[in-house]
C-alpha cells in the first residue's frame, strides 16, 4: 500500500455509502478534509472537500486539483497518480 490513510472513518465510508452527512470543521470547510496521502509525494492527496453545499472528492498533486462528484472516480485518479509516483 503506497498511501497512507488519515481519516479511516470517512475514508470507508466513501467507498460504501454518501459522504453528504460527513461534518465539516469551520478549517474543513476552508481547506477541506483529507482522507489520503501518498507514501512517496505528500503533496498527492485525496480530500473530501465542500462546493456550495455539495461534497466532492478532490485529487490535489503539487499545485494541480481535479475533483470529482463520485468516490469510484476519484479513487481511479488518485491511484493513477499513485502509480506515476511510486514509478
Amino acid at each position: 500500500m503506497n498511501y497512507k490513510i488519515i481519516n479511516k472513518q470517512v475514508f470507508e465510508q466513501a467507498q460504501l455509502r454518501s459522504v453528504s452527512d460527513v461534518p465539516f470543521t469551520e478549517e474543513e470547510l476552508q481547506t477541506g478534509m483529507k482522507l489520503a496521502v501518498s507514501k512517496d509525494d505528500d503533496t498527492l492527496a485525496l480530500y473530501l472537500v465542500d462546493v456550495d453545499g455539495q461534497k466532492r472528492f478532490d485529487v490535489r498533486w503539487d499545485d494541480s486539483s481535479e475533483q470529482f462528484k463520485g468516490w469510484q472516480s476519484a479513487w481511479d485518479n488518485f491511484s493513477w497518480c499513485l502509480n506515476v509516483v511510486s514509478n
